[in-house]
């Protein structure tokens, strides 16, 4: 009896001794990081260093805060062999707020006690940053608008699979959807949109992506207002006159940008020949108008017409197209009449160009109509810098400030001569008294 005892007292110290060499040498979250609801895995390796196997009679994984879903996989009795590893997956749920979690890892040996092995769990609110760059103040109906979506991942896990379908009635994309793939922790991309609204709408953006083996989903939305926008460019027509000539009365001004931005692909044309089959001589293109800068256009349109409908065709920096009426009466602009009426009743074609004849291109009347400020051309032949310039036809063609300029030079050097003249013959007379 004594000799038995001693023989399992033997056994058991060896058991014990045996089961001291099993160890966690490697654990594995996957995810690393789970977001709030999120489902994870959990791998423990184990390892027998010894030189005797151990029996183990079943593994758990605990925690009072996160859900083991399959805590009851490891319930049966299994060998690690003497130099062998072994590994305990777990399926987790992270259904507590963000925070960091510590569940037990235990190893119940059947002859010799338990391990236990505490991990730490990192839990975390799922967010995903989104902001939108380049808004308009308002949206224009028609408008092409060039937006930059902003997704910013402010989390410590990655995001990946990420997928962007813009969404809003009455609203074109010019993609339907947008992939981005990955997204590293603590970082962001832009992804870009343009967008033509034609109605008042809700733009709405759905943003899908993954955590591991773990699907999530945010949306991000703007109001759609429809307005006109402020820091466009804004044609307006000014300084014109009207003359008559051989094919029609010829209409000059000048187009001035009112507005805050540049207008690019400016174009002036009679509203009947605005579009591409358009009488070409009913047309006149200028190009860009700077902010607050101007260019003068020149058309040629019937004489029938007293009240002249025109229309300034013109482009904003992303190509959109508009177009502003203007309509042009007859009656109440300079066309070559000291009284400042309408153009029936004329006899003879103003400004001195022959009669009926069309002025030449560039060239504009110098009759006495009406003045305009910022176009010398057209201020009747009087350049107000030089007042004697309208003194008639024959007054005009000559050099008056030139030959003012010379005489009194001549004057100038005739009146030192003189003095000169004068001291010297003053030095001569002192000469001969003495």
């Amino acid at each position: 009896m004594l000799l038995f005892q001693v023989v399992c007292a033997v056994e058991t110290n060896e058991t014990i001794d045996a089961a001291g060499r099993v160890t966690v040498t490697n654990v594995n979250i996957e995810p690393s990081v789970l977001m709030t609801g999120d489902v994870g895995l959990v791998t423990f390796t184990v390892e027998n260093t010894g030189s005797s196997n151990v029996i183990i009679s079943d593994a758990h994984l605990i925690s009072k805060d996160i859900v083991v879903l399959n805590s009851d996989v490891y319930s049966s009795s299994r060998t690690i062999g003497a130099g062998t590893d072994m590994k305990f997956t777990f399926t987790i749920l992270a259904d507590q707020p963000e925070n960091i979690y510590y569940p037990a890892f235990y190893l119940n040996f059947r002859d010799a006690g338990s391990l236990r092995y505490n991990i730490p769990v990192r839990v975390e609110e799922p967010q995903m940053a989104v902001s939108i760059s380049n808004i308009p103040e308002v949206f224009s109906k028609g408008v092409t608008s060039k937006i930059s979506l902003m997704i910013g991942n402010a989390k410590s896990v990655n995001m990946t699979g990420i997928t962007i379908l813009p969404s809003g009635d009455g609203v074109k994309f010019n993609r339907t959807s947008a992939f981005i793939g990955d997204l590293p922790a603590h970082s962001e991309k832009a992804i870009h949109f343009e967008i033509t609204p034609e109605s008042e709408s809700e733009l709405k953006f759905d943003i899908g992506y993954t955590c591991g083996m773990n699907a999530h989903e945010t949306s991000y939305s703007i109001p759609i207002t429809l307005g006109t926008d402020k820091q466009a460019a804004d044609p307006v027509i000014n300084n014109v006159e009207i003359t008559s000539g051989s094919s029609g009365n010829v209409i000059a001004g000048d187009v001035s940008n009112a507005g805050i931005s540049d207008a690019y692909g400016v174009m002036v044309a009679l509203e009947s020949a605005a579009g591409e089959d358009g009488n070409p001589n009913q047309k006149y293109v200028i190009g860009t108008i700077t902010t607050g800068d101007y260019s003068s256009f020149e058309l040629t349109v019937p004489q029938t017409l007293k009240s002249i409908p025109l229309v300034i065709l013109y482009k904003d920096a992303s190509g959109n197209q508009f177009s502003k009426k203007v309509t042009v009466n007859s009656d109440q602009t300079g066309n070559g009449n000291n009284n400042g009426n309408s153009l029936s009743g004329m006899n003879g074609a103003p400004g001195g160009f022959p009669e009926g004849g069309t002025p030449p291109s560039g060239a504009t009347p110098t009759g006495g109509g009406t003045t305009s400020s910022g176009s010398s051309a057209r201020n009747g032949g009087v350049n107000p810098m030089n007042p004697l310039s309208g003194m008639g036809s024959g007054m005009n063609s000559l050099p008056i400030m030139e030959i003012i300029y010379g005489l009194i030079i001549v004057i100038v050097i005739v009146v030192a001569w003189y003095i000169w003249k004068k001291k010297g013959r003053g030095r001569n007379n002192q000469t001969s008294s003495k």
